[in-house]
């Protein structure tokens, strides 16, 4: 019945400051661009970003908020380390979990926030 998650919709009041954000520092490709939408093609899941008018009141507070939208990494340390060297803003640095792998959060120029995870190693 339901297949594989298609796509996370993520939106901004600064269109082109997080495109461009998705771009250079994330590394993303755009796969489609249109008025107001920003398509990237992530290993079989699309992130769509939308513009936002800020000045109406109800889409205002689609921007900046958790997201819940994590990206698994193989080395989180690295891939902290590299991000960061590119401006990502994170909120603190990697913390290992209870349940064996490691996150950090990190905010987009929108103020939306993402997590990077890595996972336990499979023994």
């Amino acid at each position: 019945m339901l297949n594989a998650i298609d796509a996370i919709r993520i939106f901004s009041g600064d269109f082109e400051e997080t495109k461009n954000f998705f771009v250079k520092a994330l590394g993303f490709t755009i796969g489609f661009e249109g008025e107001g939408v920003c398509v990237y093609d992530l290993a079989g899941t699309k992130l769509i970003l939308e513009e936002l008018d800020l000045s109406d009141a109800d889409a205002a507070g689609m921007a900046g908020r958790f997201t819940g939208v994590s990206f698994a990494v193989d080395d989180i340390q690295a891939t902290y380390k590299e991000l960061k060297s590119k401006g990502v803003k994170f909120e603190s640095k990697p913390e290992m979990e209870d349940w064996g792998g490691a996150m950090v959060h990190f905010r987009d120029p929108a103020n939306n926030v993402f997590t990077l995870i890595q996972y336990p190693a499979q023994n």
